[in-house]
């Protein structure tokens, strides 16, 4: 049985890029390699306090 989370990695650009995690690694089909993440090309922007990075975040 896989079990499959969903989590989060911060990026240096202040975006969050969303990925998936299994457990046990599962083998990629086309390589052959063992892997446990899949990044899903997804982002979003976190909501900040900050008013000067709120201002930087709308343009």
């Amino acid at each position: 049985m896989i079990n499959v989370k969903l989590r989060e990695s911060q990026l240096k650009d202040g975006r969050v890029s969303l990925y998936l995690d299994y457990y046990p690694p599962i083998v990629n089909p086309k390589t052959g390699k063992s892997t446990r993440r899949e990044y899903l090309k997804l982002y979003y922007k976190k909501n900040t306090k900050d008013p000067l990075e709120r201002q930087k975040m709308k343009s």
